[in-house]
């Protein structure tokens, strides 16, 4: 099995993800300078915080300010940290002081669950300072040192059930010294499943704080993986002074144009639409531009979106600047220009009436590739037309007929960037289609705009229109904007390709049934309607190229297809550049691959394919 070219796994990285805490219930342990960018930290991501930290150690002035000002999402409790802090919900610790000497501090009310343990906490408070010395030389002593201390509040081998209710903390900062403590604190996060980060100690963090900048909505991450926090700093300084300017803004408006955008065309089935057309958006305008984004310059944006345009910056300061005149100018002469919009609007019912009886549009089938495979209809037509609009993969001699203008469907490619967009001299034939539904929103755009121009437009398509040629849809679409076509037919490839490779679609003893289908459907998903195996049926495949080896696998896996089976491709029928190859069903993904096979190209699986072609 040959490997394919991707990127190795690199070990050792962190996942960076953004967290969102919102209304959600984090506790920080400590008051110092470590917790005091914690806190403004979780309170700008909109959390619930509650400090715990004893009244006998001084808060940082930071700490003090925001608990002073945002008093509905914060809470301080003045004491050691308990056990039961982990299982008790914001803002419902009550507390009353014992002993002003000790500092001694009960919990009242606390849930029936955990009274037992509420009682222990409170005849043994955790003490720091008791911790510290005999903890100072070895992590084992530390460790035994932190379970005696605790025993009386929690023993890490009861059952966690017997000992604590269920976690009402969604995450844990601890901000202080004491490594018992915190080393306890840690292990009893792990059992309760709550994250935690544990300041200064890696091991013992399940995340780590990354060195952001942030400018409004954009938010900016470094992140060492604990390893250089100074270092995060420094390259976080330099990517900032490095960002456009006002990106922050730009990142705003773009947010309220993409809010607007979904409210005015909801709905899943638009949705790839509107992705593409924001990506338009946010390639083709300047950072500094998108950040001018307000009311009246969104109108005029999302104006283009019905017919997937997007207006640059310049276009929208003209189009914003005509109507400003044209304004001024109404103020001036209000009366004349009353009644010549009334003669404006007479005169443009009457232009649209004359565009819809001088209007006519013809789907051609422009057959398999031959220009002599015309019918003398559809030759005829391509001379008299005032506008052709033609499939990409129709050959040159056959659009060379056409006598007026011709406009041929662009070509499936990724978005170009800004500066490859800015080095093509026409941009008014520079396409971003990326998908078939982008290119046939395109020609369905060309075509209209003829037939409202009063013009004779040939839609002209590869093969039948009726033959997985999308010529329904199209009809459709131009009957509800008020114009009828006609159809003329054209020599399917389905049909014309395999007699253009010696292949009978029907043979007397080889193949009583032919089965049409295609190798896409929408989405570009592999056709689920492929026929079960009968040594009866020709199978003829149309835009399979892209997917012959699942075509290969499902109709041998699936549907039981002999893997020896006759599998002939025919590219470019009845073209000079025509190639016809055989294949079995097995080799067929290996013949496309060696041969290089290119679209179009029909592909003609049954056994009438060896009745002429091994003589």
């Amino acid at each position: 099995m040959v490997r394919s070219a991707i990127d190795p796994i690199r070990p050792g990285a962190s996942l960076i993800l953004a967290w969102q805490i919102k209304h959600k219930h984090v506790v920080i342990i400590g008051g110092g300078f470590v917790a005091a960018g914690r806190l403004v930290n979780v309170l700008e991501a909109d959390a619930k915080v509650t400090v715990i930290c004893p009244d006998n150690e001084e808060l940082s002035e930071t700490v003090r300010q925001h608990l002073q000002d945002h008093p509905q999402t914060t809470r301080l409790v003045p004491r050691e940290f308990q056990d039961t802090d982990l299982t008790t919900p914001f803002g419902e610790h009550t507390l009353t002081k014992v002993s002003s000497a000790s500092s001694i501090f009960t919990l009242e009310d606390y849930p029936a669950t955990t009274a037992t343990t509420t009682a222990a906490a409170t005849a043994t408070p955790i003490s720091s300072n008791s911790s510290v010395s005999s903890a100072q030389g070895s992590p084992a002593l530390s460790a035994a040192s932190t379970t005696t201390t605790l025993e009386s509040t929690l023993s890490l081998d009861d059952p966690l059930e017997d000992a604590i209710s269920g976690p009402a903390v969604d995450m844990v900062l601890s901000a202080i010294d004491d490594i018992p403590l915190s080393t306890h604190i840690y292990n009893l996060c792990k059992r309760l499943r709550i994250p935690v980060n544990i300041a200064d100690v890696p091991p013992q963090c399940d995340f780590y704080f990354c060195s952001t900048h942030r400018d409004k909505s954009l938010q900016v991450a470094v992140s060492t993986s604990g390893k250089g926090p100074k270092l995060a700093n420094l390259v976080r300084r330099h990517i900032a002074d490095h960002l456009p300017d006002r990106v922050g803004d730009a990142i705003e408006q773009v947010g309220i144009l993409r809010a607007k955008l979904r409210k005015m065309a909801p709905g899943p089935e638009v949705g790839p639409k509107r992705m593409g057309w924001m990506s338009r958006v946010c390639e083709q305008w300047r950072m500094e531009d998108l950040a001018t984004l307000e009311e009246r310059t969104m109108q005029i944006v999302l104006s283009g979106f019905k017919d997937n345009v997007v207006f640059s910056y310049e276009q929208v300061q003209a189009k914003i600047a005509e109507a400003e005149s044209t304004a001024a100018e109404s103020e001036k002469i209000e009366s004349k220009v009353t009644v010549a919009e009334d003669l404006a609007a007479d005169h443009t019912i009457a232009q649209d009436t004359l565009a819809q009886k001088t209007a006519r549009l013809v789907l051609v089938g422009a057959g398999p590739g031959d220009p002599e495979l015309l019918t003398l209809k559809a030759a005829r037509l391509l001379e008299e037309a005032d506008l052709v609009v033609a499939d990409r993969l129709i050959p040159m001699e056959v659009i060379d007929l056409a006598k007026g203008e011709v406009r041929i469907a662009p070509k499936k490619r990724t978005v170009l960037t800004v500066e490859q967009k800015s080095s093509i001299d026409d941009q008014d034939s520079l396409s971003t289609a990326t998908t078939s539904d982008d290119i046939q929103e395109q020609l369905n755009k060309w075509c209209l705009q003829g037939l409202r121009e009063g013009k004779t437009v040939v839609r002209l398509k590869q093969g039948d229109p009726f033959i997985f040629g999308r010529g329904a849809e199209e009809i459709l679409f131009f009957r509800e904007h008020g114009f009828d076509a006609e159809v003329v037919p054209g020599i399917s490839s389905v049909l014309s390709a395999p007699l253009s490779a010696n292949v009978p679609l029907t043979h007397r003893g080889s193949s009583s049934q032919v089965v049409i289908t295609t190798g896409q459907v929408k989405g570009g998903r592999l056709s689920d309607n492929f026929p079960v195996y009968d040594d009866q049926k020709t199978v003829v495949v149309l835009m399979g190229v892209g997917k012959a080896k699942e075509i290969s696998e499902m109709m041998q896996t699936d549907l039981s297809w002999p893997a020896n089976v006759p599998a002939v491709i025919i590219e470019n029928a009845h073209c000079a550049n025509e190639r016809a190859m055989d294949a079995t069903l097995s080799t067929l993904a290996q013949v496309v691959e060696e041969q290089n096979v290119v679209p179009p190209s029909v592909f003609v699986i049954g056994w009438a394919g060896s009745v002429l072609r091994q003589a």
